[in-house]
């Protein structure tokens, strides 16, 4: 993608070139619809590549409002180019209202359309020549309601922060004013799109325009015009494909015209404007992912109400919007076909996974201050909650040796213990901050602008996901690796250098060093855990495809190790203090009998607070787990 040149510019909102600023010839010069929405008409006008067929030498004979032609009566235009124009007119034989576009005898849009039953194409119901006046009636189903580039301009006269799918209908309906019949199927999207914020409609609504192209390109037909104009909207909400003027149809035509390049400019893929420049190009130069990117350009301009200038452009300009839906995005407008998405299907797959991602992001528990914090500062407040346990535990620790240990000690092992103390946690912590910062380094690094090239890659995100869902894992193995070791190797090291130490001197360094470590590692996981599932793990769904299917995957165990660290993050403190009181204050001098009744006690209340604490805890990760797991609910 690269700025439009100068040369293909012109003073209709910069859509379209002149004529005479470049060598093609217009076919449909198009107008703005007066009122309702239809087939076959736009803003913008599109244009023909030199190779295509001989443009008509003049303008045909149009019927007028309130004359019969064929089996049709003109009730008004609906709009009008140099060599077509579009009526509301009454099909006599089954008394009904259809767009009808009639135009001069040339061209293959009826047989194309004919071929493409979607419920998110505009239908074509019949094709007659009128052959007195050489003209072809093409006539299709007529959608009262506005299109896409007619929304967008709603939208832009009101405030951004009220952008929502109500929104959208509400500009619908001051922008269609022909009736509609009701239509109780069309009514579930009106009530879905209502109930939808700003990113969740365009999702929906990209979504259903993906679905469509999907069935058009499995039909062998390229649109190759894809513009908001060309986009409508019906009372509902719904959106439909129009407007295979020039598209291409790979079962059906052939010939020494078939290789046409029209479209608007400003939507062309960069390999759409190449054939488009050369005289010799073949059919094969635009493929359906020119479409994806032409697709790419709406949504972005659905999005931000106006085209991007470049990727970079785009990159900055999304930067501020849904992250999910910005890379999408990006991704469709890679200058490589080959970086696109390999299809509409799967442009599909996306925006239903970036629509249910913002649902779930909708539904997550209500943000309070710790929330608010990591949001913001997500890995500052993964640190804080990784290490404030351990220090923690480092005050168990440091009261029971004190009372239990140190005091039992002659002079000169009290002096090798301060040492050991220093030396130990001089190679201990260390060691677990650099696994540690390598462990996040990846994780951090991910969160780079959105102009990155390989954001979208969906391998790429999956092993981000599964190594951010490690963490509360490593939290596990890196506080046994810092605690466990030290109920060992402090007893054994003043052995060897002052002397023999008594068995149960032994005893209590194992036992002061095995709770100070299950103290420390439960919260600890309990706050990791925390920042994963809350923030960490919604943000790395790039690609959103196949969300619903893979979070029940990547998730699935989460709730049986959330009651384990339940169980534990009330029993251990409780348990410590139990087996204090069972050796009894006896055992100390009156100096440390106030110590020892203070230990107790914080660890009655840790205890306590450590058991509402994790029932809290718990309660906000179960509910986490349930939305980011989902439903089957959500439809289309």
């Amino acid at each position: 993608m690269r700025p439009a040149s100068p040369r293909r510019e012109s003073n209709n909102e910069g859509q379209t070139p002149s004529a005479a600023a470049s060598p093609v010839t217009p076919v449909t010069t198009q107008v703005t619809p007066a009122d309702g929405a239809f087939a076959g008409t736009g803003c913008a006008p599109s244009y023909r590549s030199p190779q295509g067929p001989i443009p008509i030498k003049q303008q045909p004979a149009f019927p007028e409002a309130g004359q019969r032609i064929d089996d049709f009566e003109i009730v008004r235009i609906l709009g009008a180019g140099s060599f077509a124009k579009v009526f509301l007119a009454r099909q006599l034989s089954l008394d009904r209202p259809v767009a009808l576009k009639v135009s001069a005898n040339q061209g293959r849009e009826g047989r194309t359309m004919a071929s493409l039953e979607h419920d998110h194409i505009v239908r074509v119901f019949s094709e007659k020549v009128d052959s007195e006046r050489d003209l072809r009636l093409l006539c299709m189903q007529y959608v009262p309601g506005t299109t896409l580039q007619h929304l967008i301009k709603a939208l832009a006269v009101r405030p951004r922060e009220e952008w929502s799918g109500r929104a959208i209908l509400e500009a619908i309906d001051a922008l269609c004013t022909h009736p509609t019949a009701f239509d109780p199927a069309a009514l579930r999207d009106r009530e879905t799109l209502a109930g939808y914020d700003f990113v969740q409609a365009v999702c929906w609504i990209g979504e259903r325009l993906a679905e469509a192209l999907a069935h058009a390109h499995g039909q062998g037909v390229l649109h190759r015009d894809l513009k908001p104009a060309n986009i409508l909207l019906n009372p509902y909400g719904r959106p439909l494909l129009a407007d295979f003027n020039i598209a291409h149809d790979s079962q059906r035509q052939a010939g020494p015209h078939s290789e046409m390049f029209g479209g608007t400019l400003a939507y062309m893929a960069p390999e759409h404007l190449d054939a488009f420049d050369k005289r010799d190009a073949k059919a094969e130069a635009v493929d359906h992912r020119s479409d994806i990117y032409s697709l790419g350009i709406v949504l972005f301009e659905f999005v931000t109400g106006k085209r991007p200038l470049s990727t970079a452009d785009a990159g900055r300009v999304l930067a501020t919007d849904h992250p999910s839906l910005a890379a999408l995005i990006l991704r469709c407008l890679k200058r490589e076909p080959a970086q696109r998405y390999p299809s509409a299907r799967e442009l599909a797959k996306a925006l239903e996974g970036c629509r249910e991602l913002r649902r779930i992001e909708k539904e997550l528990p209500a943000v309070g201050p710790v929330t608010r914090a990591a949001l913001r500062h997500p890995f500052a407040v993964l640190i804080l909650l990784t290490l404030l346990p351990h220090v923690l535990g480092s005050i168990v620790n440091i009261s029971y040796n004190s009372l239990r240990i140190v005091s039992a000690l002659t002079p000169e092992q009290q002096v090798a213990f301060s040492r050991l103390v220093l030396g130990y946690n001089l190679i201990v912590y260390p060691f677990c901050v650099v696994v540690l910062y390598r462990l996040i380094r990846p994780l951090w690094q991910a969160s780079r602008p959105l102009s990155e090239p390989d954001l979208s890659s969906e391998d790429r995100n999956t092993r981000l996901r599964q190594r951010a869902l490690s963490l509360p894992f490593w939290t596990v193995i890196l506080s046994c690796v810092g605690w466990l070791p030290g109920g060992l190797v402090f007893p054994l090291a003043l052995h060897a250098l002052a002397g023999p130490v008594p068995l149960d001197v032994f005893g209590h360094f194992l036992f002061s060093f095995t709770i100070s470590g299950l103290i420390a590692l439960t919260y600890s996981v309990y706050g990791v855990a925390f920042v994963v599932l809350r923030v960490l793990y919604p943000r790395l769904w790039g690609d959103a495809r196949g969300l619903r299917q893979t979070t029940p995957l990547e998730l699935g165990t989460m709730s049986s190790r959330l009651r384990l660290l339940q169980l534990l993050a009330g029993s251990i403190p409780l348990a410590a203090a139990l087996l204090m009181i069972g050796v009894g204050p006896q055992q100390f001098t009156a100096s440390s009998y106030q110590t020892f009744r203070f230990l107790v006690t914080a660890l009655i209340a840790l205890g306590m607070a450590g058991f509402g604490i994790a029932l809290s805890a718990s309660s906000l990760l179960t509910q986490t787990l349930t939305v980011l797991i989902g439903s089957e609910r959500r439809g289309r």
